[in-house]
């Protein structure tokens, strides 16, 4: 829904593979499948919450899921908008999407859902082809003031 290409630098399977990586880490969500959402990170995955913290590498973004999905988050629903897919050069895929987080039985502090008790984020992803896997290499969600 809403989905936009903004250059011509993969192939049709490439971003395929990507909205396949995208539709997973939505479905990992709805289990509470921390491990399975972090499925494409690696080591080197520079990982940014809605707080602004920031963490390095896979062990820390699954940490961070698991205490996320089976604490205050626990039982949510995760719905995901894909907004845009960007490939500024070969073997490298930005995904931008919208999330709307319902369900939760405790925001983090500071954090505030809307009105109608949902949180909506904006994430950023960027995925790389290594080794002919779309790894997922940057991950950057911020929180979306509702007036």
């Amino acid at each position: 829904k809403g989905l936009t290409m903004a250059s011509d630098n993969s192939s049709a399977a490439d971003r395929d593979a990507v909205v396949a990586i995208l539709q997973s880490q939505a479905e990992c969500w709805q289990r509470g499948d921390a491990e399975g959402y972090a499925a494409t990170a690696e080591d080197d995955l520079a990982f940014t919450n809605i707080r602004g913290q920031r963490w390095i590498g896979r062990a820390a973004f699954v940490k961070v899921h698991e205490s996320i999905l089976h604490g205050g988050y626990a039982g949510s629903r995760l719905e995901c908008e894909l907004e845009q897919l960007t490939c500024p050069a070969p073997g490298v895929i930005v995904a931008e999407l919208l999330l709307s987080l319902k369900g939760a039985s405790t925001m983090p502090a500071g954090v505030v859902a809307g009105g109608d008790g949902v949180l909506r984020t904006r994430l950023l992803e960027i995925f790389e082809l290594r080794n002919g896997t779309w790894t997922l290499i940057t991950y950057h969600n911020t929180l979306v003031i509702v007036n």
